[in-house]
């Protein structure tokens, strides 16, 4: 009984085996997990501990290349359902900008000189100041602002989630090429493509493993990888079980076999692709309510630090976790209901 969905076939047969209807999938339930997952990587790093580890990666890094995969996916499918530049442009800033420009105000115009050692007169008078609003361009990351949080673990550091955002719409622009270049019009082009940029990655591509740049890079991969994925769904989709765990048996055997960046690399979008298409009957219904993980990512550091500099990094670790993630929920539904959502319903004029 355990397994029996409610129309009769198995939990286990519906993730495995059934096409995704739209929004009968996982894809909502793997948004906020790994945007809980950042939250809590980054509860350790900002008060003085050290990120848990997963597959040799942060907690939270593994959960950005979650993102990484599931975007892929999902933007992948955007432009085949609608190869226009503009409208395809238009949506990508209907889903970030947004919310992206008003956590920034609030954070640099409201929470900065409250926080901030300066005093609001030597605040606002300060370059970085107003420097921290340049990261709305989407180009470029900036966290620093000047005095605040000073006695936190990490000092003057706003918002440091942000730093994927220019990566991610580098990607896009990158995904937009590809398909003005044609080269998703046939479900051929596109693999054959990023075959060869992970092997030039993988192989070719000579900087040592901690290098920024290669670490944009690994993101692309994950990215494309997603991207691929979708491209060739027609002929894995329908066989889910057997991909599963082939696909399992095969970074097992990469990651034992001495290559475990490739393992990580392309497993991780591999084996989320494949949770995230499949429909479970309770995950499924994560998004019901609303879509909260994008609130969730780009609210729980400034929460997170704001919380630390109050208590002086005296609360229990669990209490103090508890309390930021439950007032990020609240900022995150927020922003949803109020700026996301209503943002989002113009993409159905385009």
């Amino acid at each position: 009984m355990l397994f029996l969905g409610r129309s009769g076939p198995s939990t286990v047969y519906n993730f495995f085996m059934q096409p995704e209807p739209h929004k009968d999938n996982n894809f909502d339930f793997v948004r906020v997990a790994a945007a809980a997952g950042v939250l809590i990587s980054h509860q350790f790093s900002l008060t003085g501990r050290p990120e848990p580890v997963m597959l040799g990666s942060s907690l939270g890094g593994f959960c950005v290349l979650v993102f990484f995969a599931i975007s892929g996916y999902l933007v992948a499918g955007s432009w085949s359902h609608d190869p226009s530049a503009w409208r395809f442009t238009a949506r990508r800033l209907l889903r970030i900008w947004p919310g992206l420009i008003v956590v920034c105000l609030l954070v640099a115009l409201v929470l900065g000189p409250a926080v901030s050692q300066l005093g609001p007169r030597a605040y606002f008078a300060s370059p970085a100041t107003w420097d921290y609003l340049s990261q709305l361009n989407l180009w470029q990351f900036k966290s620093h602002l000047p005095g605040a949080f000073m006695g936190n673990p990490i000092p003057e550091s706003a918002n440091g989630s942000l730093w994927t955002i220019p990566i991610e719409i580098r990607c896009y622009l990158a995904l937009m090429v590809v398909g003005l270049l044609g080269l998703m019009r046939r479900t051929w082009m596109l693999p054959v493509a990023f075959v060869a940029f992970a092997i030039w990655f993988f192989f070719l591509f000579k900087t040592g493993y901690d290098h920024p740049i290669r670490l944009h890079l690994q993101m692309a991969v994950v990215f494309f990888c997603g991207a691929t994925l979708y491209q060739l769904r027609a002929a894995w989709s329908p066989y889910r079980s057997w991909v599963w765990f082939g696909s399992l048996a095969a970074i097992l055997c990469v990651w034992f076999g001495g290559k475990p960046e490739i393992a990580y690399t392309l497993g991780v979008p591999l084996m989320v692709v494949l949770f995230a298409t499949g429909s479970l009957p309770v995950l499924r219904r994560t998004g019901r309510f609303g879509d909260i993980s994008y609130g969730l990512y780009i609210y729980a550091y400034p929460v997170q630090q704001t919380v630390v500099w109050l208590s002086d990094n005296r609360l229990p670790f669990g209490l103090g976790l508890a309390l930021a993630a439950a007032i990020t929920v609240v900022l995150a539904w927020l922003s949803w209901t109020l700026v996301e959502k209503p943002a989002l319903r113009l993409k159905n004029r385009l």
